[in-house]
């Protein structure tokens, strides 16, 4: 089992559920024949439960119970956090288990390091290849970014041409150095750029270099695609609706994952 943290730091708005969401879905697909529950999806943006909602595909569902129950003490199992989406491919189904983050009152919780052991121990009862923890970014603190560092196995880091955001993903890969686990780090991800604009205006640097000097690894690039926007209004997930031929951005998901499944295989 091989758990992978993706997270843009205290950054919002970077396209980082939607990455994490579609990496899990296409996981899922990928390695169907290979175990019942291939792979797990910890959905802790608990400040917007965004991949739950995708997920469920409904803004107006009711559930048991959701992560903010386990992580406000509120039940003991976090296995009654999990819940499964089924897809029919053809003859062929298959599976994604997922947490629930819907929930009230989210500026009231918190990652505690014992509650997320807890969860990633119960996870592995069902036995998954890969774990995808889908990181907060509102409210995400330091010590709740270093309890994610220490539960992952690696990490993936997602910006967008920004400087406030290659602040915040530069910070986490400070923080990994402090840590002694800048190893766990996977290439990173510059998303959304416009191929039209390559180049930072103020430095007039390539954005991609820019990643690179600030985390210290090449990055990969996901092109902006105005089709995703379209599809997520329409509470779908992408890699279930378009076709990496129409699609450049879903295209250069695909091959990022065909380089995790090499570089860091369950």
């Amino acid at each position: 089992m091989r758990t992978i943290l993706i997270t843009s730091g205290t950054k919002g708005g970077t396209g980082k559920t939607t990455i994490a969401i579609n990496i899990a879905v296409v996981l899922a697909y990928e390695l169907r024949n290979k175990a019942q529950y291939p792979v797990v999806l910890l959905d802790l943006g608990i400040d917007s439960g965004t991949a739950t909602m995708l997920l469920l595909g409904d803004v107006e569902t009711r559930l048991p119970y959701t992560l903010t129950d386990y992580l406000m003490g509120r039940i003991p199992d976090p296995l009654s956090t999990l819940y499964v989406k089924t897809w029919q491919v053809g003859d062929e189904t298959f599976k994604l288990v997922f947490t629930a983050s819907l929930g009230q009152y989210p500026s009231q919780v918190r990652i505690d390091r014992y509650l997320l052991r807890g969860l990633i121990n119960a996870v592995s009862a069902v036995s998954p290849l890969y774990v995808i923890m889908d990181s907060p970014a509102l409210g995400l603190s330091y010590d709740t970014l270093t309890t994610l560092l220490e539960a992952s196995d690696n990490v993936i880091l997602v910006s967008i041409p920004d400087h406030s955001s290659l602040r915040a993903v530069g910070n986490v890969a400070n923080l990994m150095r402090e840590m002694k686990v800048s190893n766990k780090l996977l290439r990173p991800i510059l998303n959304m750029l416009n191929i039209k604009y390559p180049m930072d205006a103020l430095s007039n640097l390539p954005w991609t270099r820019l990643v690179k000097d600030m985390v210290g690894v090449e990055p990969h690039v996901i092109p902006y695609d105005e089709l995703f926007p379209i599809v997520r209004q329409a509470l779908e997930i992408e890699s279930l609706k378009l076709s990496f031929y129409e699609s450049p951005a879903l295209d250069a998901i695909f091959k990022y994952i065909d380089y995790l499944m090499e570089t860091a295989p369950p």
